[in-house]
């Protein structure tokens, strides 16, 4: 038989903001620091195996990890074109293809590579401003041990 729910687990302490954004950053459960939370690149587990939160909280949660996203590539794009910028300061002539291509690579492939690690960032930064409620607790400790009795 599965352990109760007892007081311990809604009490346990929380980590701090800055600890949930560095499992964030490193694709990490922000709850627990478990790691393992896709079955693919771009499939996200619904819950942590470790401790069992549930990470879209409400529907449409990751709409928050796409600006993340957006705004990381922005910012790539951003880059790029200040270098090249700064290349046609030093040269007038200064071709357009290579700078083209880092653009195109930058604006498409860099949010591929990203992806993951803006969701979970994302879930970090959720769950540094709005604690889990007790309901999301329980739930979360139900899942781990339906998942240990069977």
């Amino acid at each position: 038989m599965a352990n109760p729910i007892t007081t311990e687990d809604a009490l346990e302490p929380r980590a701090t903001w800055q600890v949930m954004y560095k499992r964030g950053l490193l694709k990490r459960c922000p709850r627990c620091g478990a790691g393992h939370l896709y079955d693919g690149w771009f499939r996200m587990k619904e819950r942590c195996p470790g401790c069992g939160h549930k990470f879209e909280r409400e529907p449409g949660f990751f709409v928050g990890a796409y600006f993340i996203n957006f705004a990381i590539a922005e910012g790539l794009l951003f880059v790029a074109v200040m270098v090249y910028v700064a290349m046609l300061s030093q040269d007038a002539d200064a071709p357009l293809l290579v700078p083209g291509l880092v653009g195109v690579l930058l604006g498409v492939v860099g949010p591929l590579v990203f992806y993951p690690f803006s969701r979970t960032i994302w879930s970090a930064i959720d769950l540094a401003s709005t604690p889990l409620e007790l309901d999301e607790i329980v739930a979360a400790q139900d899942h781990l041990h339906q998942v240990e009795g069977g």
